[in-house]
């Protein structure tokens, strides 16, 4: 919250029309109207209103009409919406499991099974630093989990568009879809509102 004036900024110079923001630290008792951002449709997701961190943001232009799309999924911190026939995500991956619980990377690959039989972008902090991008390969000591999310990935045909660090020398930050064509380019800013 004590941010949204830099992030206003940023939308103001940057013009995007999707904007997803992870670990936003938001909760119930923080109304919509506090997050506003003119022209843009909010979609949020929040952390239970007893722990600290994590929450998503999607802020969609209106123009494009956004609505409001929810998975069958239980997997905790992610927000979709639909625009024409393309599915919009944000998610956040935790590896607290206190937290997110212990079959948090069994419902994150069935989102992501799930949203991958249609068009879709899914954008987000996955958390995953042993994978290497820019070689689609695993790094030595990755673990289960991170195995079994690339191979969902593959077995899903999904692409993968960052290969660029977002976080010291690790890609944390992905962009998904179902189509390489869909995005041409990423570009990291490093604008992390902290």
């Amino acid at each position: 919250m004590n941010k949204l004036d830099l992030l206003k900024a940023t939308v103001y110079n940057m013009k995007p029309d999707i904007i997803g923001i992870t670990e936003s630290w938001t909760h119930p008792a923080i109304f919509d109207s506090e997050l506003h951002l003119d022209g843009f449709q909010l979609f949020r997701k929040d952390r239970a209103i007893n722990c600290r961190g994590g929450g998503v943001l999607l802020y969609v232009n209106s123009e494009l009409n956004p609505i409001e799309f929810s998975t069958t999924t239980t997997y905790g911190e992610h927000v979709w919406c639909q625009v024409n026939d393309l599915l919009i995500g944000v998610c956040y991956r935790s590896s607290n499991i206190d937290i997110v619980g212990r079959d948090n990377e069994v419902e994150l690959r069935k989102l992501i099974t799930e949203v991958s039989n249609g068009h879709f972008v899914l954008m987000g902090d996955f958390n995953y630093p042993d994978i290497d991008w820019a070689q689609h390969s695993l790094k030595p000591g990755a673990t289960a989990e991170t195995i079994n999310f690339l191979e969902c990935l593959d077995d899903g045909f999904i692409t993968q568009h960052v290969v660029e660090p977002t976080r010291d020398t690790a890609v944390l930050d992905l962009v998904l879809t179902d189509d390489p064509d869909l995005i041409s380019s990423v570009i990291s800013l490093c604008l992390r509102i902290v």
